[in-house]
């Protein structure tokens, strides 16, 4: 005679941290003349990692909840081994295919159990679902055994194991919520997968505005996040991340497109007085200086480098758009294409400046810059001002302290003094003898890298 496995009941609804203990209830479901009970661990919650929190901590899922899908497998000495999937229904865990069968004069093992909502078994294998995608969902291992009397399985995700973080992408829920946004990923090795992959995630957020994605983000792993046409953030990590540690980033932007200049004030201080010192602001294509003014008025209360400022939409930075502004640490700039003259001046704190649009760049835009370490520029087909003199774009900057990132299509500049302009050669840069020892536009860096 054989028992099989048609209901399990939940045994545990409270749900705390993993390393937590909690007394288990055991419940009772009849099959036939036999008395099946299961108990079933907590859900394993995520360590969390306070590197780039986003405001108050969201802890992701910490519970089980209706759908959840647990897929066993079971081996018998007599009758071989068995795959089976059970979902929950808020209540009870219910048989949703396959079987879990045994003799009852003989104890089964359970070589794997698995909470893996991206993956199903086919022919004994996990493999994803039909519109699943790796890297999108949890993959974890627990353990399962049979009761000493043999009328039961424990289930247990106590001791989890997760070779894989999990990184939540916050937005904006007002902005984005049913909207999906495109996440792009480089050297990136999903849930379940060994190898670095590229990938391209097209992603919903949820009520809150977060999306997730499990796996592991290595030394230069990159993920860009955009909302339709606006680039929301860049990111590069610069160390790998830990297995079982969540981590937040920021794409939570705020539509200022129709906003008064001094709306756009109030809202900066705002965010501010909030706690959050990384600013996203959607603004028009031409941006008027009174925006920019607003923008360095609302910033003005904060500390001294204090603040990472995103300006999306905007395709310039005009005259003294941001000269003086002291708060800042770094700024993206994703959609511009022209620096007007002093467009950074004196930002005594700034250490990088991502603007890989632009093309233009007019004099002192970096000037008496000192913390500047990282500059991420365009393909560059105009530049004023001669090196090292009092209107080039770098004058009481220390260039040789800064890594500087051009395209890997820019050309070799050549100055022409007629016009006091730097001008595009036939030659690529990335060719030339200036590339190789860290030299452009008459100024030395302390490295000068591509990317594409």
């Amino acid at each position: 005679m054989k028992k099989i496995f048609q209901y399990i009941m939940l045994a545990v609804v409270t749900i705390v941290m993993a390393s937590c203990t909690s007394d288990i209830e055991e419940t009772t479901a009849t099959t036939g003349k036999n008395n099946v009970q299961l108990v079933v661990g907590e859900f394993p919650a995520f360590g969390d990692s306070q590197t780039r929190a986003i405001g108050t901590p969201d802890e992701g899922k910490t519970s089980w909840a209706e759908g959840d899908e647990l897929l066993l497998e079971m081996t018998s000495k007599t009758l071989g081994t068995k795959y089976a999937a059970f979902k929950y229904n808020g209540r009870n865990w219910e048989l949703a295919s396959g079987e879990l069968s045994y003799k009852e004069d003989e104890v089964p093992t359970f070589p794997h159990v698995y909470y893996a909502p991206n993956y199903k078994w086919e022919a004994g294998k996990l493999v994803l679902k039909e519109g699943k995608v790796a890297g999108t969902d949890e993959y974890i291992e627990g353990k399962a055994e049979i009761t000493g009397n043999g009328q039961g399985i424990n289930v247990s995700f106590a001791d989890a194991t997760r070779n894989y973080s999990r990184l939540r992408i916050a937005t904006n829920p007002a902005m984005n919520q049913g909207k999906p946004i495109t996440v792009t990923v480089k050297k990136f090795a999903p849930a379940n997968i060994l190898d670095n992959v590229n990938c391209i995630y097209t992603l919903t957020p949820d009520a809150k505005g977060n999306v997730y994605l499990y796996g592991l983000f290595t030394y230069y792993s990159t993920v860009s996040v955009k909302s339709g046409e606006y680039s929301l953030v860049d990111y590069e990590f610069y160390q790998e991340t830990k297995d079982g540690i969540s981590y937040a980033l920021n794409a939570y932007a705020i539509d200022a497109k129709n906003m008064t200049d001094t709306e756009i004030e109030n809202v900066i201080k705002e965010e501010l007085a909030a706690g959050k010192t990384d600013i996203k602001l959607i603004l028009e294509p031409y941006t008027s200086s009174g925006v920019f003014s607003a923008i360095s008025k609302g910033l003005s209360g904060s500390a001294d480098g204090s603040i990472d400022l995103s300006l999306i939409g905007c395709d310039r930075i005009p005259r003294d758009g941001l000269l003086s502004v002291s708060a800042l640490n770094s700024i993206f700039l994703p959609d511009v294409t022209m620096l007007d003259k002093r467009a950074f001046l004196n930002c005594k704190y700034i250490e990088t400046i991502n603007a890989p649009k632009v093309t233009r760049i007019e004099q002192e835009a970096f000037s008496q810059c000192p913390s500047l370490r990282k500059v991420i520029l365009g393909t560059l087909d105009y530049v004023y001002g001669a090196a090292n003199s009092n209107d080039g774009i770098f004058y009481y900057t220390n260039t040789d302290r800064i890594n500087l990132y051009l395209h890997e299509s820019q050309k070799v500049m050549t100055f022409n003094s007629n016009y006091n302009i730097w001008e595009p050669s036939g030659e690529k840069y990335l060719d030339s003898d200036e590339f190789y020892v860290g030299e452009f536009l008459g100024y030395q860096f302390r490295s000068v890298r591509s990317w594409e």
